[in-house]
């Protein structure tokens, strides 16, 4: 990995004021960057924002952009869009894949895109959740993932909360996979839940502008699952031991996530969260 792109200080993936009410990315900006945020990771709603006026933004409000996420089918479309705003990593979401034949296949077009973005200076990662540690035959997903990609073209963030969350261990995983591991998310899961299996969202009906429609029994589950996300310092992750192990493997970045408000608003909790973890991450 190249030590020259790692980021000093806590950056926030900006999905995190996706509560319903903050909608507006340049504002978000701004207060990502009042409360001390150091960098951000975009998302697919702040691609809005033309490249070189999200550039000027990022400036005026002293921020890195250190990734991005995106799915796999718009990875090449936003090249240009990273490269615009310097960024070193260009990450996948989430990818749903129903069977083993399908993470065969994913492996090899992660290798596919990263080799492409590899020739923009851009590092592709893949970023889990509680399902990759589960498994098809006898070999956990995110395992497959990994064994069958080029560590030259591809890295991964570890969300270390959901890692936590599907039973594992993200210190011990850090250390397993030492030097394939790019980014930490930084997120508190109270309760492990084990690995979830991928939801077929192809196999639920759409609404007029073509988004899934979620049966009640659906909703309630995600609504259970986002409620783990707990206030920082709280959770299952000893996150002094996490980032003693992913430095010394050379991580470029922690990138707090948040998905629920446990108190007050988001922003109040993205603040209080900043706080928390510049405490937690200290040497």
């Amino acid at each position: 990995m190249n030590t020259n792109s790692k980021v000093d200080g806590i950056c926030l993936q900006m999905y995190s004021f996706m509560d319903g009410n903050h909608n507006d990315t340049r504002e978000n900006l701004r207060m990502a960057s009042e409360m001390g945020y150091d960098g951000v990771e975009l998302f697919g709603m702040n691609l809005e924002v033309p490249a070189e006026e999200m550039k000027e933004l990022l400036a005026q409000h002293h921020l890195t952009a250190v990734s991005m996420h995106l799915n796999a089918d718009q990875i090449l479309t936003y090249l240009p869009y990273a490269a615009t705003l310097g960024m070193k990593f260009i990450g996948i979401a989430m990818q749903t894949m129903m069977n083993e034949e399908e993470v065969h296949a994913f492996a090899k077009r992660l290798n596919e895109l990263g080799e492409a973005c590899s020739r923009e200076g851009i590092k592709l990662t893949y970023h889990n959740h509680t399902q990759e540690f589960g498994s098809y035959g006898d070999k956990r997903i995110i395992d497959i993932l990994m064994d069958e990609t080029n560590p030259e073209y591809v890295g991964f963030e570890l969300d270390a909360g959901w890692c936590a969350a599907a039973g594992a261990d993200p210190i011990a995983f850090v250390q397993e996979k030492s030097g394939r591991i790019c980014l930490i998310h930084i997120k508190e899961s109270s309760e492990a839940i084990g690995p979830q299996p991928f939801q077929d969202w192809g196999s639920f009906e759409k609404d007029e502008d073509g988004r899934p429609i979620f049966p009640p029994e659906v909703l309630a589950e995600m609504d259970r699952q986002k409620k783990i996300n707990c206030a920082a310092g709280e959770g299952l992750v000893d996150w002094k031991a996490l980032k003693k192990a992913a430095d010394a493997q050379g991580c470029a970045a922690y990138i707090v996530e948040r998905e629920y408000s446990y108190a007050g608003t988001r922003p109040e909790c993205l603040k209080a969260d900043i706080d928390r973890y510049r405490e937690l991450l200290a040497d």
